[in-house]
């Protein structure tokens, strides 16, 4: 069954994939920022659907849709697998902040690169203040930014430390900053290692994982504006509220790989 599904799947991915490549290159220089944000949505929900996910949003009580709100914020998630970006993209397309090396991917690279993604040089010691600066400019123009303030991938079982570093340029621009769950369940309801995207796994091989899953189903819970001086506290502030909302226990311990990242001069 898992091949008949990736015969199914796989041709309308790479329609897909081709369509909205030609979209971001001759198409979105034409359009307006409204119209452009409309074709991301769409395009990021059939993307899912050619996937076999299936996208539900749950916003916690005092919170709402993220397609609601139009001014600049700032949505802090936590971070799963690739799909995470799409999830959101799907319900409110924002400029993602992502490694400078997803640039670099064939065909995902571009298509991530033209719909706005901020990318950070990971271990350059003034990588985050440029970055912050550019954050605080989007802010201000009224746009949506997403962070995952783990720095890595997680298994979905456990919420890893989330770096405060880019909500400074939240606080420099007053701008909310709205804590989103995002978790992975299979048909009947369960947890799914089927999405994630973790250590040392090569994309196609989470791609191939993905597009011969049964059904995945894809949560998306936006929480209530987190709140805080510091950069430090708005970010805690989150991690509980998005470990709360999914139950997932919080793990203090710091991967080997965002720590290398963290080095001055390093490259990892």
């Amino acid at each position: 069954m898992g091949w008949l599904r990736l015969a199914g799947r796989a041709p309308l991915l790479a329609f897909l994939l081709a369509a909205g490549l030609f979209t971001v290159v001759v198409v979105f220089p034409a359009m307006g920022r409204d119209a452009r944000e409309r074709v991301v949505a769409r395009w990021s929900r059939l993307l899912l659907g050619a996937c076999g996910v299936r996208l539900r949003e749950h916003p916690a009580e005092g919170a709402e849709s993220l397609a609601v709100r139009r001014d600049g914020h700032m949505l802090l998630a936590n971070h799963v697998s690739w799909l995470d970006v799409f999830l959101v993209m799907a319900i409110a397309p924002a400029h993602f902040v992502a490694k400078a090396e997803i640039a670099r991917w064939p065909v995902l690279g571009t298509l991530v690169s033209r719909v706005g993604t901020l990318f950070i040089e990971r271990g350059k010691r003034h990588a985050v203040h440029r970055l912050n600066r550019r954050i605080v400019q989007a802010l201000h123009e009224g746009r949506r930014v997403a962070v995952f303030p783990e720095g890595t991938t997680s298994d979905g079982s456990r919420l890893l430390p989330f770096h405060g570093n880019l909500v400074e340029a939240a606080l420099h621009a007053r701008a909310p900053v709205i804590p989103v769950g995002l978790r992975y369940l299979d048909s009947d309801h369960r947890p799914t290692d089927a999405a994630v995207f973790i250590g040392s796994m090569a994309f196609v091989t989470s791609l191939y994982r993905v597009l011969t899953a049964p059904s995945i189903v894809a949560e998306v819970h936006p929480l209530p504006p987190a709140e805080g001086e510091t950069r430090q506290r708005i970010a805690e502030q989150s991690r509980r509220a998005i470990g709360a909302r999914l139950g997932l226990p919080l793990d203090d311990a710091v991967p080997e790989a965002v720590r290398r990242a963290r080095r001055p001069g390093s490259g990892g």
